[in-house]
């Protein structure tokens, strides 16, 4: 009988997974149109979506597994089991290798192909593929699902965390600017670019908190040194890494703007919406813009082939947040108020 049948197998699987936070709207599509499939999610290597973001993920996945397809599809092989694999992963001779070894193992294969590759088959309309990561996933979903799906890349933000947050900010009506400037090598911002960038808002009548991260860049010592009504938030609060995230998603939820490099900061933020200038050193930013279109785009200067954040202005750094500040103002002149007094 059909009610037998164990519940249809639904594979994820991506090859590293720096970006587990542009899957989300993908996950919630999958789990809103197959309810009842088992839902598995694999990569290689480490998933940030079994870290910070767990919990965000945890209503949408059955089982996290860090090992080869081969491997995933072989634990969870059951007799007459309907099995599908959605390949987020690119490069289309490595998925076309990857569908042909599945022939013929009665498994229905969706592959993340190029551009109008993505609808080539029979009775589908062909379409080119979104240029944003995250569409391109999502599209993956609604087109194996036959109809279209709500695109939610937001994250909720826990009470606890909203009430540590207004702790942090303080008293006063100070509108809330957020900087972040810890990266490896070629993206972190310098203790120069921090000090005046923090320095200058300070003076323009803003509130200024520095978002310690993991990666290289200034020492919150260093920044408070040189620029002393500078306020640092990082390991000193003794915060485990999924309750760090949470505070970044409050604090990003009050803040006027984020202002730092291109990278996981900025995507995190975007998930509360909040207004982001990001300093880019070469990411491709029609596949990796914040989901938050509010956005200014700084573009670090090159030094040989390589373009450091480091290298950036100062100058252009201020004028596209002055520039995003006061957009926010004439264009949401509500907002600022609403953020204060918010619960």
């Amino acid at each position: 009988m059909a009610m037998d049948l164990p519940a249809p197998l639904l594979i994820f699987y991506v090859r590293n997974d720096g970006d587990g936070l542009l899957r989300i709207p993908a996950l919630r599509a999958a789990r809103t149109a197959f309810s009842r499939s088992h839902i598995v999610y694999g990569c290689q290597g480490r998933s940030s979506l079994t870290g910070m973001l767990r919990k965000h993920a945890a209503p949408l996945v059955d089982d996290f597994r860090m090992k080869p397809l081969s491997d995933i599809l072989a634990e969870f092989a059951e007799p007459r089991r309907q099995k599908t694999v959605v390949d987020f992963r690119t490069g289309v001779p490595g998925l076309m290798v990857t569908g042909l070894q599945l022939l013929g193992r009665g498994v229905h294969y969706e592959p993340n192909f190029a551009g109008y590759l993505l609808s080539l088959r029979w009775g589908t309309r062909w379409t080119l593929r979104p240029e944003h990561n995250a569409w391109r996933y999502h599209r993956l979903i609604e087109r194996l699902a036959g109809r279209h799906l709500p695109f939610d890349h937001r994250l909720d933000v826990p009470p606890a965390a909203r009430t540590l947050a207004r702790r942090l900010r303080g008293a006063g009506d100070r509108p809330l600017v957020l900087l972040g400037g810890n990266a490896r090598g070629d993206k972190f911002m310098s203790e120069a670019q921090i000090s005046a960038i923090s320095g200058n808002l300070i003076d323009a009548g803003y509130r200024v908190l520095y978002l310690v991260t993991p990666g290289d860049g200034p020492t919150p010592q260093a920044l408070v040194a040189r620029e002393s009504r500078l306020s640092v938030v990082g390991p000193e609060l003794g915060l485990d890494v999924e309750a760090f995230g949470d505070l970044l998603l409050a604090l990003g939820e009050m803040a006027a703007a984020y202002v730092g490099m291109e990278g996981g900061l900025g995507h995190l933020f975007a998930t509360v919406m909040t207004p982001t200038v990001i300093v880019n050193n070469g990411a491709n930013l029609e596949r990796w813009r914040p989901l938050s279109n509010t956005v200014e785009v700084v573009t670090a200067p090159k030094r040989g082939r390589t373009a450091y954040v480091s290298d950036t202005p100062v100058e252009a750094i201020l004028e596209a947040t002055h520039r995003l500040l006061a957009a926010g103002r004439r264009d949401h002149a509500g907002a600022r108020a609403l953020s204060l007094y918010s619960p």
